[in-house]
C-alpha cells in the first residue's frame, strides 16, 4: 500500500486509540536476550519493549526456538527477508504482537455472545511464514490458533515448527479462505472469534476472504499502513463489509511502525449478523472482481 503525504477524511470507520497497559509486568529477559534496539524515533515505538511486555521467559525461548527453525526452513524455501533471529523479532514477532490490544478489546466486545467456558479461537489467513498467528499463539497460549495457507509446503512446515517451539495450541489448515468459508463447511464457516489478516490485499477482497469465517459477534482484524495510506481503501471497503455482515471498520493504531515510516494500523470489523450463503464466492473471485 502506497503512503499518502496527507490524512484524508475518512467517511466510514473512526479511530481508536488508547495507551496499551499490559496484562502483567514482567522483568527483563535474562543476558541471553541481546537487545534489539530498535526504536523509532518518530513513532516513539520500541520494540524490544512490546516483546517485553507480552512474552517471560519460557514463551520468548519458544519464540526464540521457532524463529531458528524459520531461519533454517528459509535456506530452502522463501519465507522471510530476515536473516537473523533477532530481524525475525524486531520486523515480525513485534509487529504481530502489537496486535493484541486491538485483538483482546474486540474479544471483550464480543465476551456476551460467546459461550461460557468456550475456548476462544483465532484464525490466521494467509499465514505465509507464520504471522502473526504463531506470534499470538505463543503469547497467548490459552488461544487456539488456527494458521491458514494455500501452499502445502508453508502449513507442513509451520506445523513442524509449532511442534518444535511447543505450540501447542497451533492448528494448520491448506486450504483457500474461499473453500474453508464456505457454506457447509460447518468446522470453519463463522467459528472463529477473531479473523486477522497480515497480507497486502487490499481490504474488500481480505473482507470477502475473512468475515465469512468469523462468528456473530467475533471480529475481523486487518493489519494495514498507516491510516493516512489506507484511509481510501477504508471507504472502499465499506459497501463490501457491510455486505458480509460487519460493522463498518475501525481503524486501531498499533504500536508497530509500517514501510512508510509511520505507525500502523488494525482495521477492525465486528460481525453482527451472518454472511449471506452466497459469500464468499468462487476462489479467486474475490480477487478478480472485489465486491
Amino acid at each position: 500500500t502506497s503512503a499518502s503525504t496527507s490524512s484524508p477524511a475518512v467517511p466510514r470507520g473512526r479511530i481508536a486509540g488508547g495507551r496499551h497497559e499490559s496484562h502483567h509486568r514482567r522483568r527483563p529477559h535474562p543476558q541471553q536476550r541481546r537487545r534489539l534496539a530498535r526504536t523509532s524515533a518518530a513513532a516513539d515505538v520500541d520494540t524490544d519493549a512490546i516483546i517485553d511486555s507480552y512474552l517471560d521467559d519460557a514463551q520468548m525461548d519458544q519464540m526464540r526456538t521457532f524463529a531458528t527453525t524459520l531461519l533454517e526452513k528459509n535456506k530452502v524455501m522463501n519465507l522471510t527477508g530476515a536473516l537473523t533471529v533477532d530481524e525475525v523479532l524486531g520486523r515480525h514477532v513485534a509487529d504481530s504482537l502489537a496486535l493484541i490490544p486491538a485483538i483482546e478489546r474486540a474479544l471483550d466486545a464480543g465476551a456476551s455472545s460467546r459461550h461460557p467456558g468456550a475456548k476462544i479461537r483465532v484464525m490466521d489467513v494467509g499465514s505465509g511464514a507464520g504471522f502473526p498467528g504463531m506470534a499470538l499463539a505463543i503469547a497467548r497460549p490459552t488461544w487456539e490458533v488456527t494458521l491458514l495457507d494455500t501452499l502445502q509446503k508453508r502449513t507442513s512446515f509451520l506445523a513442524a515448527a509449532a511442534a518444535e517451539c511447543g505450540a501447542d495450541n497451533v492448528r494448520t489448515l491448506w486450504s483457500r479462505a474461499e473453500d474453508a468459508g464456505k457454506v457447509g463447511n460447518r468446522e470453519h464457516r463463522e467459528a472463529y472469534d477473531v479473523v486477522t489478516a497480515r497480507a497486502v490485499a487490499e481490504l474488500r477482497v481480505l473482507a470477502e476472504l475473512c468475515v465469512p469465517l468469523v462468528r456473530v459477534g467475533g471480529a475481523f482484524v486487518a493489519m494495514k499502513n498507516s491510516l493516512a495510506s489506507t484511509a481510501e481503501e477504508m471507504d472502499a471497503a465499506g459497501g463490501a463489509i457491510e455486505t458480509l455482515g460487519g460493522t463498518p471498520f475501525v481503524a486501531n493504531e498499533v504500536k508497530s511502525v509500517g514501510p512508510d515510516g509511520e505507525l500502523r494500523t488494525a482495521m477492525v470489523s465486528v460481525k453482527e449478523r451472518a454472511t449471506p450463503d452466497k459469500y464468499p464466492r468462487r476462489a479467486g473471485m474475490p480477487n478478480k472482481r472485489p465486491l
